[in-house]
């Protein structure tokens, strides 16, 4: 088996859904661009890409009709590259990233690009959901059907993850995304884009189109306190998940080229990392917050690794529940888990993420010139996808 590079990673900046630079950009437009910057920074030409693949959680409306293929073509790939769009909702990037790796580990393919794109604000308002229910499913299991804030709001209780431990470890959060933009690390590997974006006017009602450059995440609050936290209402009633301590609702694309990490030596190209590999884990649908701990449990046995060999950590923010407990349960060392921040401050485009936190990752392993990293992010269904990379 060959060993696997990334050796370029890039993104749009996050904007909020509905509200943000995003609102009106079709995923085409949107993962074209990623795709078409992050060949640049590659130092290849589109033509040399053997496979495009990208993940999208909800990939029907202007992300459907194999949106990867439809992406690569309006990037200029030509028509000899082809793509192929999956969905297994927020694992989708990780996915997407696997099946690269592997088709490129078993010697079918050379170099390949891996992306994910979703935007909620023109798909997730406008579902198709004729025949959405499958009743005899639901009978069996009805938390398949049911909101990711459901199942958060169970594992919270089921758990004894109280609202103000989750309240408290977003101040956290938010404060470490904002030590990060200060920084300049999302700047590093955010690609600015030129869009329109509809404005509503507040006073009269009327919507206007106006030209935009997204270049920063829309989403982070760097002033986040527990007494603002705290006067949130819950979503549900009784419930301890609120808007404040749940991952924003965002529009967003990301890609990394991944090639044979020999041919990528010998062309001397920047390797940021390898990809290693992936597990998966499942849990009742109710629970889907903790599938990320089995997930990675997997995954460490898989490759013979224990704790004390990792240097970073990212566990998703789905919610801070989520978190919460899948530190717990895996004893993974504060001070080396999410060390940036994460969705909850900078938003969560679905089949984005998983690409964000491997690329992201990657550049901080080079930062802190450390060697191995696991990712892993819960998925809707009670599933989670782990992944070990490795510089």
């Amino acid at each position: 088996m060959r060993d696997v590079a990334v050796v370029a990673y890039c993104r749009t900046a996050i904007a909020k859904a509905r509200r943000g630079a995003l609102n009106e950009t079709h995923g085409i437009s949107m993962a074209a661009h990623v795709l078409r910057e992050v060949v640049y920074k590659a130092g290849l030409t589109p033509q040399e890409v053997e496979d495009v693949v990208l993940g999208c959680g909800l990939p029907e409306g202007a992300t459907g009709h194999n949106v990867a293929r439809n992406a690569a073509l309006f990037a200029g790939f030509g028509s000899q590259v082809p793509g192929f769009t999956i969905n297994r909702y927020c694992g989708s990037g990780l996915n997407a990233a696997s099946i690269v790796a592997n088709r490129i580990a078993a010697g079918e393919m050379q170099i390949g690009v891996a992306g994910g794109v979703e935007s909620i604000s023109l798909v997730q308002f406008n579902l198709n959901l004729n025949h959405f229910v499958y009743e005899p499913l639901q009978k069996k299991v009805p938390a398949v059907w049911w909101t990711m804030i459901q199942t958060a709001d169970y594992v919270a209780d089921q758990y004894n993850i109280s609202r103000e431990d989750q309240d408290r470890y977003v101040v956290e959060s938010q404060k470490r995304v904002a030590e990060a933009q200060k920084a300049g690390k999302f700047a590093e590997e955010i690609t600015p884009f030129d869009t329109v974006m509809a404005v509503k006017d507040k006073e009269s009602g009327e919507t206007n189109r106006m030209k935009v450059t997204l270049s920063e995440d829309e989403g982070p609050r760097p002033g986040t306190t527990m007494e603002a936290l705290s006067a949130l209402e819950p979503v549900n009633t009784g419930g301890t998940i609120t808007p404040g301590n749940a991952s924003q609702l965002s529009d967003g694309a990301a890609a990394v080229v991944m090639m044979d990490a020999e041919l990528a030596a010998q062309r001397n190209l920047p390797i940021l990392g390898l990809f290693r590999g992936m597990q998966l884990g499942a849990v009742a649908p109710k629970e889907m917050s903790i599938a990320v701990a089995p997930a990675v449990s997997r995954l460490m046995k898989r490759h013979q690794l224990t704790q004390d060999m990792i240097d970073l950590w990212e566990l998703h923010e789905a919610f801070a529940v989520t978190t919460l407990y899948n530190q717990a349960e895996l004893k993974t060392p504060w001070d080396i888990t999410n060390v940036n921040g994460g969705a909850i401050a900078l938003g969560h485009p679905y089949g984005m993420s998983g690409i964000r936190y491997l690329g992201s990752t990657l550049l901080e392993l080079g930062r802190r010139d450390t060697h191995r990293a696991i990712i892993g992010v819960c998925t809707a269904g009670g599933m989670a996808t782990a992944a070990y990379l490795e510089r």
